[in-house]
């Protein structure tokens, strides 16, 4: 490809070949891909299931440093998923684009390179070394949608050399400032109603950015594209896998125990009766951890200090988007409980990390939905229950708590709920109800 062509194709996508659209600023990872930014000789790496925003983080992170004096040309956005590169895709083909760009647009003045859904190019750890070893005067920001090839060059070819982000669909917070409706927390009691419309929304929809302000009779299809985008796209090309049918069953499957337990040797016994033929058992997890690392599926362990336990006991299966829960899940019904079990995980995921939250489970079974870990002790019990009107569920989820409170010496507990909002002490234990909305929101 010449070079004259290969800024040909780079143009429309950069803010030197015309005005690109950046959307609503996400402020939280904007501020803290500035603050990785800063370390010397280091790449950025923002990523995170495909659709959930990386491309406009990136193209907003260059918006704000256009916005701070950098000249449009001083930045460069290369898209490893444009058809047009796609014959020439290897890290040849990388040292051309740098050239053309530094032969056209810029030529010798720093600048910022965004190498966008990188697990396309193979050997794209190795031309990023090398451009901060020879100290090329460019500040590189990396994106992609796969941890399992992303992480193990970063933590390989790119030990020492390289920062992350991980980056999920919008949080409830986030949903409400799309929507146009941020507030701020002197204003939640007098715009309560407004609130809770706005998260039975977003329990139904999920925060993909894309279907936040969509025509409603659009949404369902646009996240079964996103659904099926993920799996074709990122796990089925990506793995090379062999059964095409048998990774969508076997998602669709997973998808419908959201907010349960989950063992491989049950999952596969499904799916033989499905399929009528023997499968491999390692086959199987091969898919399943497919799916966690295309940010589609987390898969929470029950808590013990013994790692046998830990790996015989089945999962609890989250969905990274409700949204995604809502177009594949069987339903009869709307289970909001399991819905917001779903949400809750998630966010526990992106703020505290996945290798920190459990499940909890006693030998009278029963069970304490989240264990939070702290600096090797456990802080948190979170229970979610929609609904505490019947005496029995409310008896039920406080035991639990107690239980669970007592054999990690803690002084409360936390259930979570659709409206209910109290506390009391039990037991000399300090139990906190709050609503959903409130809990997303304060924290």
């Amino acid at each position: 490809m010449e070079l004259k062509d290969i800024i040909e194709v780079l143009s429309p996508l950069n803010f030197w070949g015309r005005e690109q659209e950046i959307g609503i600023k996400r402020e939280e990872y904007l501020n803290k891909i500035a603050e990785l930014s800063e370390a010397k000789d280091m790449a950025v790496s923002i990523t995170g299931i495909r659709r959930c925003g990386k491309t406009t983080l990136a193209k907003q992170y260059l918006k704000e440093n256009i916005e701070k004096g950098f000249k449009k040309e001083q930045t460069l956005y290369i898209n490893f998923e444009e058809p047009k590169f796609e014959p020439y895709l290897n890290t040849d083909f990388l040292d051309e684009i740098y050239r053309a760009y530094r032969t056209f647009i810029n030529r010798d003045e720093s600048c910022i390179i965004v190498l966008d859904e990188v697990q396309n190019l193979t050997g794209w750890e190795k031309w990023v070394r090398i451009m901060l070893e020879k100290k090329e005067k460019a500040k590189i920001i990396i994106t992609g949608s796969n941890s399992k090839l992303i992480d193990s060059e970063l933590s390989t070819v790119l030990t020492g050399r390289a920062l992350v982000k991980r980056a999920y669909p919008l949080d409830f917070a986030e949903f409400l400032l799309f929507k146009g409706n941020e507030m701020q927390k002197s204003q939640y009691m007098a715009k309560a109603g407004i609130i809770r419309n706005n998260m039975i929304e977003y329990i139904l929809s999920g925060g993909f950015p894309q279907i936040i302000n969509e025509k409603e009779n659009l949404k369902a299809e646009i996240l079964k594209e996103i659904f099926y985008g993920i799996i074709n796209k990122d796990i089925i090309n990506r793995y090379g896998f062999k059964n095409p049918h048998l990774v969508k069953v076997t998602a669709e499957l997973i998808i419908n125990n959201y907010s349960s337990l989950l063992s491989a040797n049950r999952l596969r016994n499904s799916l033989v009766n499905i399929f009528k033929e023997n499968l491999s058992p390692n086959h199987i997890i091969e898919i399943m951890k497919s799916f966690e690392d295309t940010y589609l599926l987390h898969y929470v362990p029950l808590f013990s200090k013994k790692v046998k336990q830990i790996k015989q006991y089945p999962k609890k299966i989250y969905c990274v988007d409700t949204g995604i829960i809502n177009v594949v899940a069987l339903k009869y019904c709307q289970n909001f409980g399991k819905l917001a079990e779903n949400i809750v995980a998630v966010y526990l995921i992106r703020k505290y990390r996945k290798e920190n939250i459990f499940y909890w489970r006693n030998i009278q079974q029963e069970e304490v939905d989240f264990i939070i870990k702290e600096n090797f002790d456990v802080s948190q019990i979170i229970q979610v229950c929609w609904n505490m009107d019947e005496e029995k569920t409310r008896k039920r989820e406080i035991r639990s708590l107690l239980k669970a409170a007592e054999e990690f010496n803690l002084d409360k507990g936390l259930i979570i709920t659709e409206n209910t909002q109290t506390e009391e002490i039990v037991e000399n234990k300090k139990i906190i109800c709050i609503p959903l909305w409130k809990w997303l929101l304060e924290n």
